[in-house]
Formats: structure tokens, C-alpha cells, sequence
């Protein structure tokens, strides 16, 4: 079956549009799913292995769903947070879709990237544009990477980007995203639903964080469940929109009239649509890609032929850097996004750590 078309029903099967085989079949599955994180659990907590721990404070921005919760906006606002306050920051992520070594791989010193996405990564070479001052490291095994980050580079903070299951690395404060927009999905774990963990694990977070847009009965239940967490709230919002061809920027709002077209290969592109309808345009043209797709010769045809009737085509600034050095033959916008969590988070976070605020 084709990977796409297997997604998609499994997702069908989460919002309870699957058929009944279908679903039993996920139930199933998702048993010896959870069967496998206990184990791998108990290797940790039995002794077996151990989590490597660094001399340095280790922060997690992770979740306990599958697809985007706005991880990756968190860790660049977390960093260049940390970064104005004197720290001397490194992220660590592992890269995925990255068709590189399982090594540690240099991503940034701080200073743009230093390698492809293909090398490194689709969203730690967006990091690394975004984040100057701030270091950036890939590696398969993220405890690797983190160590590598200390040892060679000086890093006084580590933050793991996706790193709330990666049980080799110790943390120091683990910052958990919820998406208020999604949730838990149908509460099951993966494969059956979203979830990667059940939810007892939130009993494990420092910090929640809900995410995308304000749900009043998904923080009642984060505040019953764990009740040991700070809550935040993040929402989503739109900077502007940027033409790198034509290095001009323009606000989203005054889009009235116009006909847009839109692209993304992203974990969660409804959060990115959703975003383009609010700035008063007419999106007509709606085209989704697997998450970290590279782009091909197939792909920009099919996107050339979609720019054809349409006024303005946008993508997202984690496919950007995918297309930057492409001669694309049509007129490209990337919509430049942010969460925007109150400042008081970072307060939190380094008083969580016991580090001068």
C-alpha cells in the first residue's frame, strides 16, 4: 500500500471513520506498541542502562502526540530567549528525514547554516537561519549529540528539541506542548490514536503548554492531570508574509480578494491553512506533501501547474529552505509564523532550573 494512502487511513481509523477490521487491527497493533515502551522504560528505571547526564542544564520541548504541536517554534523562542540572557545555547535535534551520517553533525555555530537540509534536516537548517548566536547539532542518538554539543562546542544549555521519550539523555526540566486544536485525538495510543505515550506520562512534565489556540476544557484537564505542572498558554500566530525572490515583506491581513494557493509538508498543515484563511484571501488551492519531503522535479510541476490559477502562491518556512536554490518557475510568499507564549515562561524556566532570572 502506498505510504500515503496508509496514513491517511490510519488517521481515518483516529477520528473514528475506519472501518471495523481497520481498527481492530491498529488496537491490536498498538498493544505490543505499548508493550515495547515498557520495556524500554524498565531498561532505564531497572538499571540496565543509563541516562547519560551532562554538567550543563538539559531542556526538553517535547509532547505526547504524534505530528506538530509547534515544537520546533518553541525551541526557537525558548533559545533566543535564553540566548539574550547570556547563556550560551545549543540545540540538538536528530534530523529527521535527513539523509546523512548517524553521527553528530554540525549544523550552526551560530552564525547560518552549515550544511544542507538534506544533511542536516529540514527544520534544524531553519533553526539554524533563524537563530544566530545559537548553535545547532544533529546526531541519530540525541544523548550524543548533547554530549558533543558540551564537549566541543562549550554549550552552557542544551535544548533537546523532541526529546520528552528519548530516555538516554537526563533532563533537568522537561517543557510539554499540547495542541489546544487537537488534543489527544480519540485518547488511544499509536497506532489505534495519536498518543505516544498514555496519559500518565504528563505527570512527568515541569512545564505544559497548550499550544495553537486557547481550549478552556483541555487546560481543566491538564491542571487535574498534572497538577504538579506549570501552565502556559502559547498561541500561533502569523508574523507576515516574505518573498524571497523578491526580498519584499507584506502583512497576511490585507489579502482580500485575492486567490491563494497554498503548500506545505508539514506534520500538522491544517494549523498552517487555518492561519492563510485568516487574513482575509480566498485559499482555493490546498496541495499537502508527506513531513520533510525533499522537493523534486515531479513536485514543482504539479505546484506550477497550481500557481497557474491562483494569485499568490504560499509555503511554510520549514519548505522554504527545502526550495531556496531552486529556479522555481512561479512566484513564491512563505508565511513566517510564531508562538507567542507570555514572558513570564521563561521566568519559569529558569527559576524551574535554579538559574538567575
Amino acid at each position: 500500500m502506498d505510504p500515503g494512502c496508509l496514513e491517511e487511513r490510519v488517521k481515518a481509523c483516529w477520528e473514528g471513520r475506519g472501518t471495523l477490521l481497520e481498527r481492530g487491527g491498529l488496537g491490536a497493533v498498538s498493544l505490543f506498541y505499548r508493550a515495547g515502551l515498557e520495556i524500554h522504560r524498565g531498561l532505564y528505571r531497572w538499571g540496565v542502562r543509563e541516562a547519560l547526564r551532562l554538567p550543563v542544564p538539559v531542556i526538553s520541548v517535547g509532547n505526547i502526540t504524534v505530528g506538530g504541536a509547534g515544537k520546533t517554534p518553541m525551541v526557537a523562542w525558548l533559545a533566543r530567549g535564553l540566548r539574550d540572557r547570556g547563556f550560551k545555547v545549543a540545540i540538538v535535534s536528530r534530523g529527521y528525514g535527513r539523509k546523512a551520517s548517524r553521527g553528530a553533525l554540525l549544523v550552526s555555530r551560530g552564525e547560518g547554516p552549515l550544511v544542507s537540509p538534506i544533511e542536516g534536516g529540514d527544520e534544524p537548517v531553519m533553526l539554524a537561519k533563524k537563530l544566530p548566536g545559537v548553535a545547532v547539532v544533529v546526531a541519530h542518538r540525541k544523548a550524543h549529540g548533547a554530549r558533543w554539543a558540551v564537549d566541543e562546542l562549550g554549550a552552557q544549555l542544551i535544548l533537546v528539541d523532541d526529546g520528552f521519550q528519548h530516555w538516554s539523555l537526563a533532563r533537568d526540566l522537561d517543557l510539554v506542548l499540547v495542541d489546544g486544536g487537537m488534543g489527544f485525538g480519540n485518547g488511544r495510543l499509536f497506532p489505534a490514536g495519536p498518543l505516544r505515550e498514555p496519559l500518565g506520562a504528563l505527570k512527568r512534565a515541569h512545564i505544559l503548554v497548550l499550544t495553537k489556540e486557547s481550549n478552556p476544557a483541555l487546560s481543566r484537564f491538564l491542571s487535574r492531570e498534572a497538577p504538579q505542572a506549570d501552565l502556559f498558554e502559547a498561541p500561533l500566530e502569523a508574523v507576515d508574509l516574505w518573498s524571497p525572490q523578491r526580498g519584499e515583506v507584506r502583512a497576511l491581513e490585507p489579502l482580500h480578494g485575492l486567490t491563494l494557493g497554498a503548500f506545505a509538508g508539514i506534520a500538522q498543515p491544517s494549523s498552517f491553512f487555518a492561519l492563510l484563511e485568516r487574513g482575509g484571501g480566498r485559499l482555493v488551492e490546498r496541495v499537502v506533501f508527506p513531513d520533510h519531503l525533499f522537493y523534486g522535479d515531479r513536485e514543482v510541476e504539479r505546484l506550477s501547474a497550481v500557481a497557474e490559477r491562483v494569485d499568490m502562491m504560499i509555503t511554510t518556512e520549514k519548505d522554504w529552505v527545502k526550495l531556496e536554490g531552486m529556479d522555481l518557475p512561479f512566484s513564491l510568499w512563505v508565511l513566517r509564523v510564531a508562538l507567542s507564549p507570555p514572558g513570564e515562561l521563561l521566568d519559569r524556566v529558569l527559576e524551574r532550573l535554579g538559574l538567575e532570572a
